[in-house]
């Protein structure tokens, strides 16, 4: 029997904003998980505030959730927690930050026809060296990848680079007053390992998971991520062992 069985889960997505790459993750929770995805609207750019009045005025549940916050809504997730916008049993962050991953790639990356690019569809080389250390074969990230793309104006997603780097929640994190789950992919090209320290130097509760994989950890290793998920709720739920926060 699973600790998540009858549990609430909440999934903020990455920068897409569907929360399309939440589907491979989805199909192996245990079927009596209650599961609710925010999505960022797809026709107009937001502000961070209005993103994260967005996603609060998506949850559903008035009683305390797990939150699951994947790269591009971990600040976000943090702004809701932290300023007590919203309450949460736990909080598990995945290849996240909390100011800008590689600012210089970032100004780079703004600095060029982004939009014009991102409508092209990536060459099956590039998705195996972003997805390497995954289980997951190209073709799924190919097929999510279509689908965002036919659901999302390369605009908006230009738009949410451009709030990355512009970002930065730190002074939330000694205020996360919840357990919390950071969970690192050890081959991420995307957020730079550094960035768990500003996690690891501030959350109150917080331990650390490593798994091998991509950027898409809870893609690329559904099943891994689960378990690391499920070991840490069953730590937190486990009645007074006389042990402090873990790292």
């Amino acid at each position: 029997m699973s600790v998540l069985n009858g549990k609430k889960l909440v999934f903020l997505p990455g920068l897409d904003g569907t929360g399309v790459s939440f589907e491979p993750f989805r199909e192996v929770l245990p079927p009596d998980v209650a599961t609710a995805v925010v999505r960022y609207p797809a026709d107009r750019p937001l502000s961070f505030e209005e993103t994260v009045r967005c996603a609060r005025g998506q949850i559903p549940w008035d009683e305390e959730s797990i939150v699951l916050a994947e790269s591009f809504s971990g600040p976000v997730a943090v702004a809701l927690v932290g300023s007590g916008m919203l309450g949460a049993q736990c909080l598990i962050l995945c290849s996240t930050f909390a100011r800008p991953p590689r600012p210089f790639a970032l100004k780079l990356l703004r600095a060029l026809p982004l939009a014009a690019i991102l409508r092209l569809t990536p060459p099956r080389f590039l998705l195996k060296l972003v997805v390497a250390g995954g289980n997951e074969p190209a073709e799924t990230f190919l097929s999510l990848w279509r689908r965002v793309m036919a659901a999302v104006p390369p605009e908006v997603l230009v738009h949410r680079l451009g709030i990355v780097a512009g970002m930065d929640v730190r002074s939330l994190l000694p205020l996360l007053s919840v357990p919390c789950l950071y969970i690192q992919a050890a081959s991420d090209r995307t957020v730079p390992a550094s960035s768990v320290f500003d996690f690891t130097e501030a959350v109150p509760d917080l331990r650390v998971k490593r798994i091998p994989g991509p950027h898409f950890i809870l893609q690329a290793q559904p099943r891994a991520s689960l378990a690391a998920i499920e070991a840490f709720l069953g730590l937190i739920e486990r009645p007074c062992s006389g042990h402090g926060p873990g790292r």
